[in-house]
């Protein structure tokens, strides 16, 4: 979508709602920059930059550079990383995946009442990768703003406690084990940037396990996206979602398409290395956004209720991630 001149001073404060959050990341790691971006927006969105000339501007740069940050995530992995951890890794991935999405919906719809498009936003952040799975599944079901933002909302908070417990509990749960550490971290924590976070406040060598774990959950964000655009389909008759067939976003097919040629063909470092900045600062300026158009309103809207969603997913997640490291590992 093409900026306009009415944008500008929008985006302009995003960014620097952004810039100033990986400033203050440095001294706040435990938060990550995207947690702190969403959290300064959304005081700032409520506040002083409540105006309607900010708003044009805020939505494009919530929406627009994520799908450029998703589409470069591609150019940072590999499908040796599927080798690298080996059988027993990948099911506890596969498995893991597709009982936190089917609980989740099971919990959006019958425990918690939300629609079905929440509940599969809730199932594909909390199972993929936070903000970044949100905002490639939502334009494939049909989502609204507000649906996106809320669950966006509650994924990254939830994110935010596990970071702040799992380095804490996640020796006493799976014991010293670094792989074992970095499988819970890498295949429960939501956004890429928090388990990198968290995994950061356990040892580095657990780092580089969790990001490998995450890593294949980001390369399964397609299949998601897929799985969750026949579900719409079937569930709802609206014109935004029944087509003929199931409509990719660009980015999910640009991500594939990085991933293939990085796989064969070896890029410069600063190729990749660029990517992956542009990636995560993309991310930040996409939790800006959601925070800075985040009304209290619409928190107050989704209540408590999406809270507890949120939080039950989170130990939900973890339940069974320490349940199937006992069965697997």
């Amino acid at each position: 979508m093409a900026i306009k001149r009415n944008m500008i001073s929008g985006i302009f404060v995003t960014l620097v709602v952004s810039v100033v959050a990986k400033i203050l990341a440095v001294w706040l790691p435990f938060l990550g920059a995207e947690a702190i971006a969403m959290l300064i927006g959304i005081v700032l969105g409520n506040t002083v930059l409540n105006h309607d000339n900010f708003a044009p501007g805020m939505k494009w740069a919530e929406k627009y550079p994520i799908e450029i940050g998703i589409a470069l995530m591609g150019l940072t992995i590999t499908l040796k990383t599927i080798e690298n951890l080996g059988l027993h890794g990948i099911l506890f991935i596969l498995i893991q995946m597709g009982l936190t999405i089917a609980i989740v919906l099971w919990l959006g719809g019958r425990l918690f009442k939300v629609s079905d498009k929440s509940a599969m936003l809730m199932g594909a952040g909390n199972a993929v990768c936070g903000s970044s799975a949100i905002a490639a599944v939502a334009p494939a079901i049909g989502a609204t703003d507000d649906q996106r933002r809320t669950t966006v909302a509650t994924v990254s908070l939830t994110g935010v406690v596990l970071l702040l417990l799992l380095p804490v509990v996640g020796p006493m749960l799976v014991g010293q084990n670094n792989l074992l550490l970095g499988a819970l971290v890498g295949g429960v924590v939501q956004s890429v940037g928090q388990v990198v976070g968290t995994a950061a406040l356990i040892n580095p060598t657990v780092v580089t396990y969790a990001t490998l774990f995450k890593m294949l959950r980001v390369i399964l964000l397609t299949v998601v996206v897929l799985v969750f655009a026949k579900m719409a389909q079937r569930k709802d008759t609206t014109t935004a979602v029944k087509t003929k067939g199931v409509s990719i976003p660009w980015f999910v097919i640009a991500f594939l398409v990085f991933l293939l040629i990085v796989s064969f063909v070896k890029l410069p470092s600063i190729v990749t290395n660029s990517a992956h900045e542009i990636a995560g600062f993309f991310g930040v300026v996409n939790l800006a956004g959601i925070g800075l158009n985040l009304k209290v309103a619409t928190i107050r809207k989704s209540g408590s209720k999406f809270m507890a969603y949120g939080l039950l997913t989170g130990v939900v997640q973890v339940v069974l991630a320490v349940i199937l490291i006992k069965i697997l590992f």
